[in-house]
């Protein structure tokens, strides 16, 4: 039987999985490991191109022949730039760096406000976005930038390195604000306001495009036959991810994507970029099926995240997410929460300004009691978040006049079974959740399609439906 490989790096860990619909393994994890040098943040895209490597020779060490394509899914937004040789000229920054703050009102100045851009883009306004990422290049790495021959996301980057291809894959295209979910393009006429260099942008592809087989020298060191062939999967993990809610055919279905980000909405056949729909906070990317992923980023596990590794740092051992479990139920009475918005939360610990922190101060500016806890914290997380599902779903129905009565919640989010029930209670929906390697699925699903093993993307659906747990959590 056929097998696929996907690579799934999240903004915390990576996996290399093998397998196909029915069952799957994952092969090798690892860290995805970012690093601060002279006061920016940066991803190390060598140790993970290392490491995808050391999945890959694993894999076809056990399948061999067996291994039909690959596959690569990663978070949005962020970015390489090569010059015309395709080496890099500058390292890659974390979404998380400080060098877009205030950005988002310069550049809305430069290009005529917040709403034209909208219209444009259907992008909701994040600091992150590649947009100002771009824009704080421009301003403090003017000699870089202008040196620089091609734009490359993380995953079109790590395609590259595998296959020698440049190609810029849609649905993380659509995450950068520069791109025209209408006409499938660049949003050209904002490069050219922005003065960025039109050559930097190259051609988009579909979701499902296969763009080569391994380099001589990568299938060597690897392993591989040479047969193998990499596609440009759905290289942003969200729109992997979508492609794997267990929804049926004549559903519209609501779904959280849960992981470091909360990623909350629903598939649409064409974007919604009226003013409502910007007011409200919600972003216009691309599916894996070319239909538009309308949803709204919502800050998720990584507010946890970031205080576990640092009661793990301060208390110099692994706190087992079992007894932290158990001691946030003990904690519901506890009334704080927070809201996952607001963007104090967006940054990394630093030793001077922790998350913990943060929560304090956030619980003391509306007069809520602090924790006092590691699951008091916990609630307060939780229910924060919870609050922020409702409301966002609220909103949704709003800007669509649809009511919803279910919610799927997929990723490795959907595993925390407490925020699941208390999602169920706050939004009163009935709530599924799986599966939890929904991402790896979805990405297996895109390739699996590309390879003419399934006739379109809902066949895929059906049978994770049928093949993947599922949780029901009611209100």
């Amino acid at each position: 039987m056929n097998k696929h490989i996907a690579i799934d790096l999240g903004a915390s860990n990576g996996r290399v999985l093998v397998g196909d619909l029915t069952e799957f393994e994952v092969v090798h994890r690892f860290v995805t490991h970012n690093d601060q040098i002279l006061g920016s943040f940066y991803w190390n895209l060598q140790s993970l191109f290392s490491e995808i490597k050391v999945g890959l020779k694993k894999a076809f060490s056990q399948y061999g022949d067996q291994i039909r394509s690959i596959g690569i899914d990663t978070w949005g937004v962020d970015y390489v730039l090569t010059d015309e040789t395709g080496s890099l000229v500058s390292l890659c920054y974390h979404y998380r760096d400080g060098r877009t703050d205030g950005l988002i009102s310069v550049v809305s100045e430069k290009l005529g406000g917040k709403m034209r851009i909208y219209e444009r883009t259907g992008i909701a306004f994040q600091p992150f976005n590649t947009l100002y990422q771009l824009a704080a290049m421009q301003r403090d790495r003017g000699a870089a930038l202008a040196s620089a021959r091609h734009y490359l996301s993380v995953p079109d980057l790590l395609a590259y390195w595998l296959t020698g291809v440049m190609k810029n894959e849609r649905s993380h295209a659509s995450t950068t604000q520069l791109y025209d979910p209408r006409t499938g393009d660049w949003a050209w006429d904002l490069i050219d306001d922005m003065q960025f260099d039109r050559r930097l942008f190259g051609p988009i592809v579909d979701s499902g495009t296969i763009l080569g087989s391994l380099t001589g020298e990568v299938a060597h060191e690897v392993g591989a036959d040479g047969s193998a062939l990499v596609i440009a999967s759905a290289a942003h993990d969200t729109a992997s991810a979508v492609a794997a809610v267990p929804a049926s055919r004549d559903e519209t279905p609501l779904y959280i994507s849960s992981g470091t980000w909360s990623l909350l909405g629903v598939e649409l056949p064409a974007p919604r970029t009226d003013r409502s729909a910007m007011e409200s906070g919600f972003t216009n990317e691309v599916a894996a099926s070319s239909q538009i992923r309308f949803l709204k980023n919502i800050m998720g596990m990584w507010i946890q995240q970031e205080c576990v590794r640092h009661w793990e740092r301060e208390e110099n051992r692994e706190i087992s997410w079992k007894d932290l479990d158990a001691e946030t139920l003990l904690c519901q009475t506890y009334q704080g929460y927070i809201d996952p918005s607001d963007v104090r939360f967006l940054k990394p610990n630093s030793y001077d300004n922790l998350m913990v922190d943060r929560i304090n101060v956030w619980c003391d500016e509306h007069a809520l009691k602090r924790p006092s806890s590691k699951g008091e914290y916990m609630v307060a997380i939780y229910r924060g978040l919870a609050k922020a599902y409702a409301k966002a779903i609220k909103d949704l129905e709003g800007v669509l006049n649809l009511h919803f009565t279910s919610l799927y919640i997929i990723g490795g989010g959907c595993k925390n079974e407490i925020l699941d029930q208390w999602t169920a209670q706050e939004t009163g929906l009935t709530v599924y959740a799986g599966p939890v390697e929904a991402t790896a699925l979805g990405n297996l699903v895109v390739q699996a399609w590309a390879c003419k093993e399934l006739k379109d993307l809902q066949e895929g659906r059906d049978l994770i439906r049928s093949r993947q747990k599922v949780k029901v959590f009611q209100p």
